[in-house]
């Protein structure tokens, strides 16, 4: 029965179980190889024919822009040519290797993610140790009839982590999904960049990716700033040894309820800083 306790205090005062953060800093190729390199597949044989498509008719309207343009003058009409099939050129070796861009934002993503683990570590550190293994001492004290209620207090907290564990799931999954499935579509947005008519969806295809990679941090950072809340509200050095266990439990029901709730508020508000950070609503 200590253990049981022990787990479900560690389980409310962690939030997040170390395995769910380790995933969280696994970048797409790492994360599931086979449906990251499904998606170059589709990349490679469904979609690239299509923005080469899409290509074609922008460089034909791009000559003929440039044709009309020239009005008889030979050695401006060389020069618009020129500069012309040089941007052509550009723009289908980029559209031909388009997935090296999104590899460059994983890698910088990556990097950003290794900066801010190696500033605040989840792992490591006796600092962050769980509630219950603080109080380990104090629970097995405490005797059977001193901890039955320390379980039906504890039950619905718990089960409210649990949901805030659940949503925290859900929202990397999608996270990756979501990655995946525009890893898919890579080569369109350079086409659409080549066009002034379409640039801006080019553009925006590479903010949306770009605030899926960067969310990992916000996320992470959302781990950091939930254990933070938890190490402070619920100090262990309040509980005077001796002291009704049970008792310290009631006193801190509301904290113990208030943080998981804040978690669940806390994942999904870092889903919109992502989002700002790239200019996003």
């Amino acid at each position: 029965m200590v253990d049981f306790i022990v787990d479900i205090l560690n389980a409310i005062s962690n939030g997040i179980a170390q395995n769910q953060v380790d995933q969280l800093l696994q970048t797409p190729a790492a994360y599931n190889a086979q449906l990251y390199s499904l998606s170059l597949s589709v990349a490679q044989t469904a979609v690239k024919p299509v923005a080469s498509m899409v290509l074609a008719i922008v460089f034909t309207l791009e000559l003929a822009r440039v044709s009309s343009k020239v009005d008889g003058d030979r050695e401006l009409g060389v020069k618009m040519v020129a500069t012309a099939m040089i941007k052509i050129m550009l723009v289908f070796t980029a559209a031909q290797h388009s997935e090296l861009f999104l590899k460059a934002i994983d890698q910088l993503g990556q990097g950003v993610m290794d900066s801010f683990v190696a500033a605040s570590p989840t792992t490591g550190d006796t600092s962050t140790m769980g509630l219950g293994d603080q109080m380990r001492d104090d629970i097995d004290a405490a005797g059977v009839l001193g901890q039955l209620p320390c379980i039906v207090l504890l039950i619905i907290p718990f089960l409210v982590s649990k949901a805030a564990s659940i949503v925290f799931t859900v929202v990397l999954l999608l996270r990756f999904v979501q990655i995946y499935m525009m890893t898919a579509f890579n080569p369109l947005p350079i086409a659409f960049i080549a066009c002034d008519e379409t640039r801006q969806w080019g553009v925006n295809y590479f903010k949306q990716y770009a605030t899926l990679v960067f969310q990992c941090a916000t996320l992470y950072l959302a781990v950091i700033m939930y254990r933070a809340f938890v190490g402070n509200v619920m100090n262990v050095s309040s509980y005077e040894k001796g002291s009704s266990l049970s008792g310290w439990i009631t006193s801190n029901f509301g904290n113990l309820l208030l943080a998981s709730v804040l978690l669940i508020g806390i994942v999904m508000v870092s889903n919109g800083i992502a989002k700002k950070l790239f200019g996003g609503e």
